[in-house]
This record gives structure tokens, sequence and C-alpha cells, in this order.
């Protein structure tokens, strides 16, 4: 390698460094440092060839997520972290991306609970921008994503974009922000009976053994292990505390599993889009603990 070579990729990893540092503690990433994580936000437009091969119609219209990343940023969010999915052959850099975003606004000294944007998108046409809204938490450094029929998510399609309409769809789940916070205030207050806290585990084991069902889970999974506490802040018996044991072993796969005769260690849940599904499907799960009242 010569001295040029060298000296351009100690450069390359020094800044991939900084960047998981700046990752690490949660502040703002530049679009340079962004692009560098994730090329896919700054994706050009694919040429009409391509776009046949991909199958994406006239109706279509190219918008490099990158624009919409410096409009959200405009609204008061700070993208803190992207994602992608590496995509092979044609759809080469066209793939599923998603970047994260907190408002400082947000963040109250005190609280150890704060909201979060999620943006995902693709540049091969089959994804219209959408919205998320997560929870992080600062006790275990752990993100949930909110799933309900009322509210959580907000779809943005690429014909007509502009910048009101994102404008829109950023203050719409913002207005509902409280209504998030009040949920997870509720699951605090609310207690679970010990045959509930078994339940709520095998429903949420069942979420990664797809093939048991609610009569055999017991078998593949020790529910007990699950509903352990690994920290005091975890302790005891209310929803909120249970669901965070759940959430944190179920994707980060902290837990032995049994299929057939030999006993395995569980992977963590790779990939965002499905630990985006997972983490929903754990919600709103939790919520179904609530009484009516509170989770509507």
């Amino acid at each position: 390698m010569s001295e040029v070579q060298d000296t351009h990729y100690s450069t390359a990893a020094a800044l991939l460094n900084t960047v998981k540092q700046k990752i690490e503690e949660r502040k703002s990433l530049t679009m340079d440092e962004l692009k560098m994580i994730c090329p896919e936000i700054a994706t050009p437009e694919v040429n009409p060839a391509l776009r046949k091969k991909l199958g994406i119609t006239d109706k279509y219209v190219h918008v490099p997520t990158e624009k919409v990343i410096e409009d959200i940023i405009e609204l008061g969010w700070a993208p803190i972290n992207a994602y992608r999915v590496a995509s092979r052959g044609k759809r080469t850099g066209t793939g599923r991306h998603m970047v994260k975003f907190i408002n400082y606004d947000f963040m109250e000294e005190g609280k150890t609970e704060y909201p979060e944007l999620l943006l995902t998108n693709s540049h091969d046409g089959t994804t219209a921008f959408k919205l998320d809204v997560g929870i992080f938490r600062l006790v275990c450094s752990n993100g949930m994503v909110v799933k309900s029929q009322d509210f959580g998510s907000m779809k943005v399609r690429h014909y007509g974009y502009d910048f009101e309409t994102i404008k829109g769809a950023v203050n719409s789940l913002v207005e509902q922000i409280p209504d998030y916070l009040k949920q997870v205030e509720d699951m605090k207050e609310q207690e679970l009976e010990r045959e509930q806290m078994l339940e709520f585990a095998r429903q949420a084991a069942l979420l990664r053994f797809k093939t048991a069902n609610i009569e055999t889970i017991d078998k593949v999974v020790d529910v007990e292990d699950l509903l352990e506490s690994t920290r005091k802040e975890d302790n005891g018996n209310g929803l909120w505390e249970v669901f965070n044991r759940l959430q944190e072993k179920v994707v980060n796969g902290k837990f032995n599993y049994a299929l057939g005769k030999k006993e395995r260690k569980a992977r963590p849940v790779k990939g965002f889009k499905p630990q985006v599904k997972l983490n929903q499907d754990l919600w709103e799960l939790a919520s179904s603990y609530l009484p009516e009242t509170a989770a509507a």
C-alpha cells in the first residue's frame, strides 16, 4: 500500500470512529456523516432504462432522502443515526434505509424517556416516505417504536412532495407525542398479576417463534427467564418494567431457546425493518394490558 493510500485509509477510519462516537453519545450528525454510514440517502435519480427494469411507474417522483432530512432538520429535529439494507444487482444504492431523529426540546431534566422520529424510505419506487414515533429510554439506552391504531406513523408519497407536506406530517405526529408519553406513564402505573406476566412473556416469545403456539411455547423458551430483571430499574410487576425486560431480551436475543433437543442462544434481531416491526408488535402487546380508557 502506498503512503497516499495509507493516509487515505487512516483518515477514513478516523472519521468513521468520530461518527461512531457521536452515534453512541446521540449527538447530531452532519449530512456528510450520514452519507458515510448510509450513502443511499443521497442516491441520484435512476436513469429511464433502470426505472423500467425496476418497474418504477411514471407517477413515481424521485425525492432524495437527503432533501427530506434537510426539511426535518428545519423543523427542529436532529439526525442521530442512519441504517441501511444492503441491496445488490440492479437495486444497488436504491434500497430501503432509515434515519433516526431527536428533538432536544423534548429532553427535559429528570425525564428518563423522550420521543424519536424514524424516517424510512427507498429509491426503487417501492416505498413511500414513512414516519414512525419511537420512545428512547435513558436507563438502558434502548429504543422502542410506538404502534397503535390511532397514532404512531405517517406516510408521505413521493408524488407531490414539498416542504409543507412533510411539515404537516411531522407536526401531526408531534401533536400526539404527549399521548405517547402519557401511555408510558399509564404503563408505569399498571400492575400485572403473576399470570398476566407469564401470559405476556409467552405472547412476546411467540413473536420470535411463529412456528410455536401458546400451548408449546413453554417447551421452546423459559418464560421465567424472560421475565427476570437484569437491572434494578426494571424490578417489579409494573407493566412498564415487565415490558422493558421482555422487549430488551426478545429483540436483543438475551435468552436461550430449544427447538428439538438442542438448546441454543438466541441471536439479536438483525436489520432495522424486522426490528421496528418486532418493537411495534411488542408495544401493541404491552398496550393490550392497559385498561381501555388508558390505551385508547
